[in-house]
């Protein structure tokens, strides 16, 4: 997404696919590491978890994103400018940055050098920032 020309429809679509299935894959990593803890949750025990949990905070600007995007898309934001801040945002959290004392910085670089899944969602969500 450049700034110089407005983000297609398919472009918003496709970059908000991929970080809602970057944003599915850290939640189960999340899930399996609270559970390890924690023992067996429901969906609905740890979608309390998720909601209130301090140590799930770290995912907020991620959700923040999606967030963002969907309202840019459904008009009610920017629908000119919200992308393209979106794709630097998410390009910025994505940076793999293992010296940040960032929360979402490294707990992402952990989940990230721990799953296959995350490794291919970041890698989709790279592609989707591109176009």
């Amino acid at each position: 997404m450049t700034l110089s020309s407005p983000p297609s429809p398919e472009a918003c679509a496709a970059l908000r696919k991929a970080l809602l299935n970057l944003h599915r894959t850290l939640v189960e990593q999340e899930r399996m590491a609270y559970e390890k803890l924690h023992g067996r949750q429901s969906a609905g025990e740890f979608l309390q978890v998720m909601a209130y949990a301090d140590e799930m905070r770290w995912l907020e600007p991620l959700s923040r994103l999606i967030v963002m995007l969907d309202e840019a898309m459904d008009a009610d934001g920017d629908a000119a400018l919200t992308p393209h801040a979106v794709a630097e945002r998410a390009r910025a959290l994505l940076r793999l940055d293992r010296d940040s004392s960032d929360a979402f910085a490294i707990r992402y670089a952990l989940h990230f050098d721990a799953s296959p899944d995350l490794a291919h969602a970041h890698a989709a969500t790279l592609a989707a920032l591109k176009a």
